[in-house]
């Protein structure tokens, strides 16, 4: 007889990743595969990083330094703040769990929005908590005082999860947007709420009026602030990510996480990735006009889609090619190309599409391109 499972578990839809190159591959028997899905750097990890990784390998006989001691020391130097305000995770996703793990009890709720990272609520979701998603705008923008109108009223909100730059819509706030977000919710309950500004893709903005949420920690201490080494620094396979905040927020994480949760070869690849910051100008560079590129193409072109602070663009399949967006991933599957519907998010009109390096995005966009004439 199966053991007892929670509806909660029961019901859940697992996580569904962008499709792999290999799979691909297998399935339509291509050589040539383009996987602009996951919003992987396509430069791959910094060269420092991967000289270190070399070097390390006749010691993955031991366990890892647990406290990560080097890599906190070279994060707090970069942020200039202390070793005792950061958090290693394996991935962000894992911090993620943590927090709701650490912070909320079945029951309780987390509040985020319309189109945010479904991550949030697939953990919260986990942990028997609730999740309260406020509607958004056409241009998906995320509406900051109707949370605050909603913090005040359900006293069994915990957790606040925003992306800045959300994934997948690109959208994100201001400095003085969230500045004010965060003193409106501090005046709340005394600041219980927690508040996580999920910045995976901070590295990407270039708008004038962008800011970098991380150090905000010192001011408000109801903050989390999220970073990874997945994205511009290249290492999303090794799973590396931190999180921000005041030290007895994070003194509580620890007491949560499972024992050397980051492996060696992870924390010793950011560690060196942290000191190539001439590989991750370049990145933003080539992303830059990566995206560039993208929204010429789609203004020439006549194709609908939404202006982006990421790594990524995102596609209005519909108005563009009267198909949803799987039809145009499967369509263009065919070929080698992956991109990434977002059914899982509601959007069936849309298509995200993950910037590659310059030769990849113009086959891309070819295939893409024949979806208009077909």
């Amino acid at each position: 007889m199966c053991p007892h499972v929670q509806d909660y578990i029961r019901n859940m839809r697992p996580y569904i990743p962008g499709k792999p190159i290999e799979e691909t591959r297998r399935e339509y028997n291509l050589k040539k595969i383009i996987k602009l899905a996951s919003n992987e750097n396509p430069l791959g990890p910094s060269p420092k990083a991967l000289v270190a990784i070399v070097d390390s390998l006749r010691e993955l006989h031991r366990y890892p330094d647990g406290s990560c001691y080097e890599l906190k020391q070279a994060l707090a130097q970069h942020l200039n703040t202390v070793p005792s305000s950061l958090f290693i995770g394996n991935g962000s996703n894992e911090i993620i769990d943590l927090i709701i793990r650490a912070f909320c009890i079945p029951g309780d709720f987390i509040l985020t929005a319309q189109a945010a990272f479904i991550v949030y609520k697939l953990c919260a979701q986990i942990h028997g908590a609730k999740t309260i998603e406020i509607p958004i705008s056409d241009q998906f923008q995320f509406d900051l005082m109707a949370m605050v109108e909603q913090i005040k009223q359900n006293d069994k909100i915990k957790i606040v999860f925003l992306a800045n730059p959300n994934n997948p819509t690109g959208t994100f706030f201001d400095h003085l947007e969230i500045r004010k977000f965060l003193t409106e919710v501090s005046k709340v309950r005394q600041g219980a709420v927690l508040v996580v500004i999920d910045a995976a893709y901070i590295e990407y903005l270039t708008h004038d009026n962008a800011s970098d949420p991380t150090l905000l920690f010192k001011e408000f201490t109801n903050l989390i602030v999220l970073r990874t080494f997945s994205k511009i620094y290249g290492l999303a396979g090794l799973r590396i990510g931190y999180a921000v905040g005041k030290e007895e927020l994070l003194s509580t994480l620890e007491k949560v996480r499972q024992p050397f949760n980051v492996n060696t070869l992870a924390v010793i690849a950011a560690t060196h990735a942290l000191k190539d910051q001439e590989f991750v100008k370049n990145s933003k560079e080539i992303n830059t006009q990566g995206r560039l590129f993208w929204e010429k193409n789609f203004v020439n072109h006549g194709i609908t889609f939404w202006k982006t602070q990421g790594n990524f663009v995102l596609v209005n399949t519909q108005k563009s090619f009267g198909k949803s967006g799987a039809e145009v991933y499967l369509e263009c599957l065919k070929h080698g190309i992956i991109f990434r519907p977002l059914a899982n998010y509601g959007l069936n009109h849309a298509l995200r599409i993950s910037i590659g390096l310059p030769e990849e995005n113009q086959v891309a966009l070819d295939i893409l391109m024949s979806q208009k004439d077909g």
